[in-house]
């Protein structure tokens, strides 16, 4: 497969004061180029959303800032905690159930159409 080349050729800054909120109102789109996208999830709550088990046509990788949550994915369930990355691959039905006040940002590929 011959590598895309990128549309965008414009690097970018996202300030953090000027990160625009998108779907929940934890949820930060932060800078997305034509091959990955990257958001933030701040100071999520438990109960702040249900996560239902989906799929998503894109690979995310992530790392906690801050709090506890489990990741429920492809039959397995992964504890999470400050520090810690994770990998869910595209197409694998997968959810988020969140133990403690949650900050982590991810990165999809490609860009997921929330990043």
């Amino acid at each position: 497969m011959a590598a895309q080349t990128p549309q965008n050729k414009t690097p970018q800054k996202i300030k953090s004061s000027e990160a625009p909120s998108s779907g929940p109102k934890f949820l930060r789109q932060l800078a997305s180029g034509d091959q990955v996208g990257m958001r933030m999830w701040v100071d999520e709550k438990p109960g702040d959303k249900e996560s239902k088990m989906h799929s998503s046509p894109y690979e995310t990788v992530g790392y906690v800032i801050d709090g506890k949550a489990k990741l429920h994915c492809g039959g397995e369930t992964i504890e999470l905690a400050k520090g810690d990355s994770w990998f869910v691959p595209a197409d694998v039905e997968h959810c988020y159930e969140i133990l403690d006040s949650f900050t982590a940002v991810e990165a999809t590929s490609p860009p997921s159409a929330r990043s």
